[in-house]
Formats: structure tokens, C-alpha cells, sequence
């Protein structure tokens, strides 16, 4: 049905438009207030971040340190991601074409959602436009976030992973490129383990090699590089493994003062409970991939649906435990979505549940930081009870808890995925050779 192909980046298109049109044509203020109630800062003008890309191209040209500073750049970032970029700086491109490409960037996101796996009924339409639509989103597409143009990269990875063999190679080629460029895409080339074991040897030593040249060309300003990486509080956007565990621990420190354990407490009871939470996630994805129902639900999906749902997994989590990432790098959740919602058409009530319940967090968390800010706002009122003041820490408690659930779920997926690999098939097949031959060994040395 064409509403279930395209009214999502209908949709997408309709409400980029308007908000053009709005700040282009219209009342500014009212723009303003609409991202504010998206729980989005405005800085005052759109594509922020597309922006800061152009002006190291600008000032790259121009031959300064842009690592540092870049005084091209309307804030004066430093540059923090890779070189690569840098080196590209040979295209005729700068601040001043900043509307142009981020109309042309957010124009292809948009059109590109249409290649995703398309609801199957209305509501699945209704949680996929939640998504679409929701603040973390939006906030990718307001600032024309280079994140974007990764997920088309990506994108494309997933697609040509459809086809023969050099179209697929060509599909691991766009995500080291997108890898190279921003380094956490390297997780997207999980999928090469859907390769037999010769394809998989083969496209892995010429990607370490690829990986190899650029460090030995790049490392230098790799290293100079990784401290611009953002960094902040855990109770912002900011979404990571370590912001329950560490937040905690700073809390449990503070308690401890002024004892010169302070610093020992804080360590212990971050340490402690990560381990604690790991563990529990690791729990989760045993109990729901021995019961064979998830399984068996995945097993089920078309091959689109399974390998979106692989690459956003392998994304999320990935910038999950390597550090802490802005929110619009929840754009991946696009690709995970679809495929939980498939899996939510599974028989098993208990699958079903497992699934819709996971997208309906999915929904929440891409929505966090629109609750947070206005729950914020409400608490701040004159005539707000002081005592309602701990629903800040609820919130954020269960903020965090939705994240270690849906890593949790993400982390089966990509077991189950890996699993059912044929690498892990010739190894287990090799595996169980040896021991069916190690008896007769035995018999033959008494």
C-alpha cells in the first residue's frame, strides 16, 4: 500500500518544508519556539553542524590548524573527527554554500527513508513516525549533522549487501569509507560475516589493510584529534554505557566526602555497577536467545528487514559502550525499528510483547530529551512543589534503564546474527570434526 511505502518521508518532507518555509518566510520566533518544544536549543540559524564540516574545508585551504580551533567556523570548534576529511579539502565548497548543502543533505535523508522496510499496518506507521519524527531526529536534520550523510552511506551498504558479490564489496567499501571518516561506522562492517569463510578472509585482510594505510598515514593526527571528541554531564542528550554507572558513582562520592576515600568509593561503586549491568544484559540475551522463540521470530524476516536491523543494532550499540554520543546519532534507530516491528507479527504472545514493547521504548528514548526539558521547565515554575524536585532523577533513572534494555535487545539480535553466520557454522563444523576424532586418538594411543 503506497500511505505504508511513502508516508513516512512524505511526512518527513511535509514537516522539513514547513519549518523552512516557517524560518524562511515566517515568523523566526515562532521557529524558535517550536525547536524548543522539540526539547532543541536553537542557535539562530539552520545546519549548524554542516556548516563547521565547510569551514574546515574553508580553512583547511587557507592552511590552518583547524584541529584546535577553526576561527571559519561560526563557534570556533575544533575539528575532532577524522583527517580524511581534511584531506578532501580540495573541494570547492565552504560556509557559504551551508544552505545549499544542507537542503541538498536533508533532502536525500529524507528521500532514503523510503528504502527502509515499510510498516505493514497502522501501527506499525504510527511508531514509525513517531520515530521519524521525533526530537532526535529532528535535531539531526535542524543542524544538517554529517551523521546524516553517514546513514545514506550506510544505508547503501545495507542495500547493495542484497546483491552479487562486487556489488556488495562495493557496499563494505562505502562503510570503511564512512568509517574513516567518522570512526564509529566500523561496526556496520559486522555484516561481512554473512560471507562464506573465503569471501569473509578475503574482504577482511584487504579492509585491515585499507585500515592499516590509514593509520600509518594518519595516526599523528588521529591521536590529536580524539581529544576534541564531545564529551559532558550524564544527564544531558548525551547518550552512553557509562553515564548510569559513572553518575552514580560521582553520587556516592560525594556522599562519601570530605574522607580521603572519596576517590576509592566513586571508583568502586562505578566499577561495581557497570560490571553489574553488563552482567545483566549479558543474562538478558542468554534467556532470550535459549528460548528459541526470538530465534526462530528473526529467523522469519525478509532479508532487509534482518539486515537493517543488524546494521542499527551493530551502530547503536557500538557508540553506545565506546563513549558518549549526541543524541542525533539516534538516527540508526530508523534501521532498527522496521525490524522490530516485524518481528513483532511473530506468534508467540511473548515475543510479540518483547518486540512492541522494545520499539515503544525505542519511541520514548528518541523523544527523551523533548520529556526531559519540558519536565524541567514544569519544575522550574514558581508554584511547583518542591518536593516533586525527584522526579528529575526518576526520569533520569528510567532514561537510563530503557537504554541498557534496548542495548540488551540489540546485543541478541547481533549474537543471534553472529551465531548463524556461515564463519560460525565452518567453525563449529571444524569444531565438532576434532572432537568426533579425538576419541579414536585416544584409542590409538592405549
Amino acid at each position: 500500500m503506497w500511505l505504508y511505502r511513502f508516508g513516512v518521508p512524505g511526512a518527513g518532507l511535509i514537516v522539513f518544508l514547513g519549518m523552512s518555509w516557517l524560518y524562511t518566510f515566517g515568523d523566526r520566533g515562532v521557529y524558535e519556539h517550536v525547536l524548543t518544544l522539540y526539547g532543541i536549543v536553537p542557535f539562530g540559524s539552520p545546519f549548524l553542524d554542516i556548516s563547521g564540516w565547510l569551514a574546515v574545508w574553508e580553512c583547511a585551504r587557507q592552511g590552518v590548524d583547524v584541529v584546535v580551533a577553526n576561527p571559519c567556523d561560526v563557534l570556533h570548534r575544533g575539528y575532532g573527527s577524522s583527517p580524511l576529511w581534511i584531506a578532501a579539502s580540495a573541494i570547492p565548497l565552504g560556509v557559504r554554500d551551508t544552505t545549499a548543502v544542507g537542503w541538498f543533505l536533508n533532502l536525500v535523508f529524507i528521500a532514503s527513508l523510503s528504502f527502509l522496510p515499510s510498516p505493514r499496518c497502522l501501527r506499525e506507521l504510527i511508531l514509525v513516525l513517531a520515530v521519524t519524527l521525533s526530537t532526535m531526529v529532528i535535531f539531526a536534520v535542524e543542524r544538517a549533522n554529517p551523521d546524516i550523510l553517514l546513514f545514506i552511506t550506510i544505508l547503501a551498504t545495507g542495500i547493495l549487501a542484497e546483491y552479487r558479490l562486487s556489488m556488495r564489496v562495493l557496499g563494505y567499501s562505502l562503510a570503511l569509507v564512512a568509517a574513516l571518516l567518522k570512526y564509529y561506522p566500523i561496526t556496520v562492517l559486522i555484516i561481512v560475516f554473512r560471507e562464506t569463510p573465503s569471501v569473509f578472509v578475503a574482504v577482511s585482510l584487504l579492509l585491515l589493510a585499507c585500515l592499516g594505510v590509514f593509520w600509518a598515514e594518519y595516526h599523528g593526527e588521529i591521536a590529536r584529534g580524539l581529544s576534541s571528541i564531545a564529551t559532558g554531564p550524564y544527564g544531558t542528550d548525551l547518550f552512553a554505557a557509562k553515564n548510569l554507572p559513572f553518575l552514580v558513582g560521582e553520587m556516592a562520592g560525594i556522599a562519601a566526602e570530605p574522607s580521603r576515600w572519596t576517590s576509592l568509593v566513586q571508583s568502586v561503586v562505578a566499577g561495581g555497577l557497570y560490571a553489574i549491568l553488563v552482567g545483566s544484559s549479558v543474562a538478558i540475551c542468554r534467556r532470550l536467545l535459549r528460548s528459541g522463540e526470538l530465534r526462530a521470530a528473526i529467523a522469519s524476516l525478509t532479508p532487509r528487514e534482518r539486515l537493517f536491523l543488524v546494521i542499527g543494532s551493530a551502530v547503536i550499540a557500538g557508540c553506545f559502550f565506546a563513549g558518549q554520543s549526541v543524541g542525533y546519532r539516534g538516527v540508526y534507530f530508523l534501521m532498527a525499528v522496521p525490524g522490530l516491528l516485524a518481528i513483532s507479527r511473530a506468534t508467540s504472545p511473548e515475543i510479540r510483547k518483547l518486540s512492541l514493547g522494545t520499539s515503544v521504548v525505542i519511541v520514548l528514548l528518541m523523544w527523551g530529551e523533548c520529556f526531559r526539558l519540558t519536565l524541567y521547565r514544569a519544575l522550574e515554575h514558581p508554584g511547583a512543589p518542591e518536593m516533586l524536585a525527584g522526579l528529575k532523577i526518576l526520569f533520569w533513572l528510567l532514561r537510563e534503564l530503557g537504554w541498557w534494555w534496548t542495548i540488551s535487545v540489540m546485543l541478541t539480535v547481533l549474537v543471534d546474527f553472529l551465531w548463524d553466520s556461515p564463519i560460525a557454522r565452518w567453525v563449529s563444523s571444524r569444531f565438532d570434526h576434532s572432537i568426533s576424532r579425538s576419541p579414536r586418538r585416544i584409542e590409538r594411543f592405549f
